[in-house]
């Protein structure tokens, strides 16, 4: 029975999004061009429409894209009504694959191209902490002030471990300004970032099925406390019974 609510509650947002959506022809019929032709899929209307909303009222300046495709469009035309206000922003947009990249290329409309620069690059393994992560190896240096995380794919290209995507991290711990996002439905990278960062600054929404990052910086990353709780351990947990490990604080 709460599968077939959270379905229904499911069509519910999708349909508010495609109305939303609607509401401004010229985006809605690009949109709806873009999916007649593209091979790429996993993007739903929620989707469209949370990206859009982003960007149009959190006014980025530089946008780091993991995975191009139709998303790229909703955010560049976020991007060209925001800079008709006043407010210019671009897109990087990495991807792994040569066929997608090329497709991305050729399926964005000329009036957005100038907002978008696309970089083609493998993915490498990486870490923090305790977590182990996939990102791509040749993301440019720029201060992103939002990401949104839909690659690479996430296996591990040592032993094919499943993973999580590691560009957030990679980004934010070397950042000088506040980062914001969206995590498309990836679990285990929406996971890893809320273990990093707090479940107040990412939440998890089941129904839209995406994790929505507030603005977070470097300091924001939590460490690994486990030497200070192991003394904590030592002197108050019961010696037989059960005990909770808490590793970050």
């Amino acid at each position: 029975m709460r599968g077939k609510i959270i379905r229904f509650l499911r069509k519910v947002i999708r349909w508010q999004a495609r109305k939303k959506l609607k509401a401004n022809p010229e985006l809605w019929e690009q949109i709806t061009s873009y999916l007649k032709i593209t091979k790429s899929t996993g993007v739903s209307w929620s989707d469209f429409w949370e990206l859009y909303n982003a960007i149009r009222t959190n006014k980025p300046k530089h946008i780091l894209e993991c995975g191009p495709g139709a998303s790229t469009l909703v955010m560049a035309y976020a991007l060209m009504e925001n800079q008709k206000e006043g407010f210019p922003g671009k897109i990087t947009g990495m991807e792994e694959m040569q066929e997608y990249l090329d497709m991305s290329i050729e399926l964005l409309p000329d009036f957005l191209k100038k907002y978008v620069e696309y970089h083609l690059s493998p993915r490498v393994d990486d870490t923090y902490e305790i977590y182990r992560g996939v990102r791509y190896r040749d993301v440019p240096h720029a201060d992103y002030d939002f990401i949104f995380v839909d690659g690479p794919h996430h296996r591990s290209l040592l032993d094919d471990s499943f993973c999580f995507d590691f560009d957030f991290i990679h980004i934010l711990r070397n950042s000088k300004v506040p980062i914001s996002g969206i995590v498309d439905y990836r679990l285990s990278s929406s996971y890893v970032l809320q273990k990093l960062l707090g479940t107040a600054k990412v939440e998890f929404n089941m129904l839209k099925e995406l994790a929505f990052i507030k603005p977070v910086v470097a300091s924001d990353l939590k460490k690994m406390t486990l030497e200070n709780n192991t003394k904590d351990m030592l002197s108050s947990s019961s010696l037989f019974g059960n005990t909770k490990i808490e590793l970050y604080k």
